[in-house]
């Protein structure tokens, strides 16, 4: 039976002062690539800026080098063409009240994701002292851990946080520990999460 994992509107992004939406990936079981098809091939549209494109570089080659440290091998290949792309990148002007990005990701009966893998990202504004390119960053990134079969975690500090209402933002603790990972996004923060991902999902040999 052919499972298909449509994003939802659940996780929330605080940067600054600010909450805003992130897409919600839920599957039954890990959902992941066969280790043959990695690196992916990924096509990033140009967005006209040239910050935001630098961000969104920085972003890919970011997750190769923690894929290198977690699973020994990149999981991106940016590519110049659409047509060739496991993973296409979009911006787009406007999303769903509260929605910075969502990613659209269809996975077989076995857990296997089905090419391509669609995401969009909305056009972004400063929110507070986090500038825009730094708030494309955080949800390109996101996004891509989603294109990789990631889900949301708990952890305030990961780029993979969180669906909402999961922590108490109430809390100062947390309030603060994931103000500053918005801030300053770091990969490595998931390093763990997708070596743990991938040991399962290959378990199988998919």
């Amino acid at each position: 039976m052919r499972r298909v994992t449509v994003p939802g509107l659940l996780a929330a992004l605080l940067l600054g002062a600010a909450l805003a939406g992130a897409s919600e990936v839920q599957v039954a079981g890990p959902a992941g690539h066969p280790r043959a098809r990695f690196p992916l091939s990924v096509y990033l549209a140009p967005t006209g800026d040239p910050d935001l494109d630098a961000a969104a570089a920085r972003a890919v080659a970011d997750w190769n080098a923690v894929a290198l440290e977690a699973l020994g091998l990149a999981v991106f290949r940016p590519v110049p063409d659409p047509a060739e792309a496991a993973v296409r990148l979009t911006l787009v002007a406007e999303g769903e009240p509260g929605v910075m990005g969502a990613a659209r990701v269809h996975a077989d009966a076995r857990g296997v994701i089905e090419p391509p893998v669609e995401v969009r990202v909305v056009a972004p504004h400063a929110r507070g002292r986090t500038p825009r390119e730094t708030v494309f960053y955080q949800v390109v990134a996101h996004e891509l851990g989603h294109a990789l079969g990631l889900e949301h975690v708990d952890d305030p500090r990961s780029v993979m946080c969180c669906a909402s209402p999961t922590l108490d933002f109430g809390d100062p603790a947390v309030r603060e520990a994931y103000v500053a990972a918005r801030r300053r996004p770091d990969l490595r923060t998931v390093r763990e999460q997708l070596a743990a991902h991938y040991r399962r999902v290959w378990a199988g040999d998919r």
